[in-house]
């Protein structure tokens, strides 16, 4: 008489494995989303570089072209953390008149709402995308 037993104990346990991997994997590909992903974030760096005003001019200082209303920016005031405000990207006006989209060294400016921010006080930005991601940020002083 033969014995078949670890014949069908090796076999169960690569099956075990099998399934083990498979799942790690789908885990894995869920927990990256890189399952389904298929908008491209923006990738862009823009900057305040002056403040005429009430107005902050902005200038796209590298990356890809940007459609202003695509994006929005969140102001807030570094002194004081409870002031902030979301603005939509069809509330900036690009300097070259009618020209929707910024591209590599194009500016663009935004009224800042009125009393939101003091003189001697920094002005923080974060710009994001229609994701709700954000691709840029900094602060300038008023």
């Amino acid at each position: 008489m033969k014995k078949d037993n670890a014949v069908s104990e090796v076999v169960s346990i690569m099956i075990m494995l099998t399934i083990t991997i498979v799942l790690v994997s789908v885990v894995a590909l869920t927990a990256t989303s890189t399952f389904g992903e298929t908008e491209k974030p923006l990738s862009a760096e823009i900057t305040a570089v002056s403040v005429s005003g009430d107005d902050v001019i902005f200038e796209l200082i590298s990356g890809e072209p940007v459609a202003l209303s695509d994006i929005r920016v969140v102001l807030g005031i570094r002194e004081d953390s409870t002031k902030s405000v979301s603005i939509p990207g069809t509330d900036l006006k690009p300097l070259v008149s009618g020209d929707t989209t910024i591209f590599l060294g194009d500016r663009f400016t935004l009224d800042i709402p009125d009393e939101f921010v003091s003189s001697d006080e920094h002005l923080t930005y974060r710009f994001y995308d229609t994701t709700d991601r954000p691709f840029s940020s900094g602060e300038i002083r008023i």
